[in-house]
């Protein structure tokens, strides 16, 4: 069983992508509603949300 491949590691970078997309979007409908506090607080939380994603993922190496 030499030939065994082992399976790729998940790419993180999708997940925090779709995040931080998916926040923008809903921050720029706040903003247009002008609701800019909740703006602020959607974007912070996605960036919480992709730091932990990154975290997670173990691509800290630098």
């Amino acid at each position: 069983m030499d030939n065994i491949t082992p399976f790729p590691a998940p790419n993180p970078y999708k997940k925090m992508y779709a995040a931080l997309f998916n926040a923008v979007t809903d921050a720029l409908n706040m903003m247009e509603d002008r609701d800019y506090g909740a703006a602020q607080r959607r974007l912070m939380s996605a960036q919480r949300e992709a730091e932990e994603l990154y975290l997670d993922s173990g691509e800290t190496d630098a």
